[in-house]
């Protein structure tokens, strides 16, 4: 097993780290809040989440060498 099997360079391990974050960190926050104001969060907001997880798997960074190659 080498590194690159590990951490492959396409960065799909570290999305779906980012990805389980937002989603823990938001349940929590959302979770607090209800508790703390007796506010409902309704169903919107649990959508607002799962598009901004999906936006961050399809978020594709441009190369450092496209960058030079532009300039």
């Amino acid at each position: 097993m080498t590194k690159s099997d590990l951490w492959p360079k396409d960065g799909k391990l570290k999305k779906g780290l980012i990805i389980v974050a937002v989603v823990i960190t938001s349940a929590l926050l959302i979770t607090l809040l209800e508790e703390r104001t007796n506010i409902k969060a309704g169903k919107k907001l649990p959508l607002v989440i799962a598009f901004a997880c999906i936006a961050i798997w399809v978020y594709k960074p441009a190369n450092k060498e496209d960058n030079a190659a532009l300039k």
